[in-house]
């Protein structure tokens, strides 16, 4: 075989490990992350006529603030009744206490925010996710957060992201 072809088999092979490491990172924190809710904002409503998309936004979002012109990389959170959060601050590291969470802070052009911008449902589906009010997240130590379920006010479970 020609080097230019090992090469290619092994940056392949290492594309894949890279791609599969981050898979196993991903699953480990849907399996074994704490249960996080974050108040939903109100959004467009409009945005649930768009087939199998619901736009989100978070209320704990207008409390992030930049600091001389940076994010902080955290978000600390109390946890409430229920998994429900509410806001005590931001830092450049997490924080390891008992009903406490730290969220990396997602930066972006219209602002920093906790979460995604959107949950992707099955199409026909819009009716149920009205009700929306609270996102469920399953959060690391590490501060990683994948938005996993969409809750109503009471905290009955609306549907979950598909895996």
């Amino acid at each position: 075989m020609s080097r230019y072809v090992l090469g290619v088999i092994a940056a392949w092979l290492l594309v894949m490990a890279v791609a599969g490491y981050a898979v196993l990172g991903h699953e480990r924190t849907l399996r074994d992350g704490q249960l996080v809710l974050l108040r939903l904002a109100p959004v467009d409503p409009r945005s649930l006529m768009q087939g199998d998309y619901m736009a989100l936004r978070f209320e704990l979002d207008s409390q992030l603030r930049a600091e001389n012109g940076k994010w902080p990389a955290y978000a600390h959170l109390q946890l409430g009744a229920g998994a429900r959060t509410t806001f005590i601050g931001t830092g450049d590291t997490p924080i390891n206490e008992p009903g406490r969470v730290s969220m990396r802070i997602r930066p972006g052009a219209g602002g920093a925010s906790l979460g995604p911008n959107g949950f992707f449902f099955q199409e026909g589906k819009a009716a149920l996710y009205e009700a929306a009010h609270w996102g469920g997240f399953r959060v690391a130590a590490d501060g990683t957060a994948l938005l996993t379920s969409l809750y109503s006010e009471d905290l009955r479970l609306l549907g979950n992201n598909r895996r």
